[in-house]
Parts: C-alpha cells; structure tokens; sequence
C-alpha cells in the first residue's frame, strides 16, 4: 500500500530526450556498441535507491535537434503518450552537440540556439503546463587540444551553454548545464566515459533535486 501511495503522490516522472549520451553508446567497440545498464547514467538514476522519479528514456545516436514538420510532430506524439500513461510527467531534453557538427563554421552555436528556441516553442504550445527541462550538452573536445578545430568546436559548445541557459529563461523551462559538470569524455572527446557516466548520473541526480 505505501508504494502505491507513493507511486501516486511523490513518484514524478521525467522523459528524457537526447542523442548517444543519454542513449549510452560506447565508441571503444568495432562500429560502436552501447554501455550495460549498471554503467548508463539513464539506468543508474532509474534504479537509484530512495528515488522518487520514473525514467523514461528516447535517444538515439547522431539525433540532431527536430525542426522538421515531421519529425517534430512525431516528438510531441510521443510526447503526449507518454503524458498519457504518466500523470506527473516532465519533459527533458539534451541535444546540440550533433547540431554542432552540422552547423558549420559560422556562428553555429547561434545556430543550434535557435533550432532548439523553435522546438521548445512547438513543446511548450503543444503542452503549456508540462514542466521541461533543458539540459546543455558536455562539452566537446578540450580547451587545451592541440587540433585547432577541436579547440573551436570547445569554444562553440561553451558557448551553447551560455545561449541554453538564456533560452530556457526566455522559455520558462528548468536549465542545467552538463559542460559545467567536468563529465569525463571517452578518447574521442565527445561521447561520456564509464566514468563519464557516473559523474553524470551524480550531477543529474542533484540538479532534479532543484525541479
């Protein structure tokens, strides 16, 4: 009786919406593979003990912003059926880094800003009272890289940091920041370690102590 009772008063659940970070993928496998459970930070803050939120999880690898008529009428339906099915349920979203990529190199943080200022525009008229989350990706590369790029592609991804959080104030959405949390990145500079997942899992866990 206790957990159904918590299961219908305390227990929120929040519908996390992201790219191969938030999927768990894993880039030391050939052609890519995908963490174990116990090592994704999704599956960790699921299972954590004394939690008070369900995790619903939809990422998938390379996912870029929608801002097709079609693919983000097929977010706001999942959206909605998950709504459905979940009285008390959150919205909340991680995606930029593929944007980055593909974004060019001019002003693409700009960019990306504004494709995820359209899609929140589309959630938030589509579910007014639905409390949403935007999550700034980690960063990608390292200030101090040797590669000129990488070193440009750390700049733009600080800066999407800053133009999130702007946005989310604008949006009147929940904002945290992954590139503030010193996630450990896997060689490849963009996808979280085992350990990188852990920090995440830990960090991510307080920041929805805030929601």
């Amino acid at each position: 009786m206790d957990e159904q009772l918590k299961a219908g008063t305390a227990m929120k659940t929040i519908l996390f919406y992201g790219d191969s970070n938030t999927y768990g993928y894993d880039p030391r496998g050939f052609g890519g593979g995908r963490y174990p459970k116990d090592v994704r930070w999704t599956d960790r803050l699921a299972e954590a003990p004394g939690g008070d939120w369900k995790v619903l999880v939809n990422a998938m690898n390379g996912r870029e912003i929608p801002d097709r008529e079609r693919s983000v009428n097929s977010v706001l339906e999942m959206i909605g059926t998950a709504a459905e099915e979940h009285a008390q349920l959150r919205f909340a979203v991680m995606l930029g880094t593929n944007d980055l990529f593909s974004a060019g190199r001019f002003s693409p943080s700009m960019t990306v800003s504004r494709k995820m200022s359209l899609f929140l525009d589309r959630i938030r008229n589509t579910f007014p009272e639905m409390p949403v989350l935007l999550i700034a990706p980690p960063p990608v590369g390292a200030a101090d890289a040797i590669d000129p790029e990488e070193q440009r592609l750390y700049r733009e991804s600080r800066q999407l940091s800053l133009l999130y959080h702007i946005l989310a104030e604008q949006k009147g959405a929940d904002f945290t920041s992954a590139f503030d949390w010193q996630v450990p990145l896997s060689f490849d500079g963009v996808h979280l370690s085992e350990e990188g997942h852990r920090v995440f899992f830990e960090k991510m866990r307080e920041a929805l102590k805030d929601i």
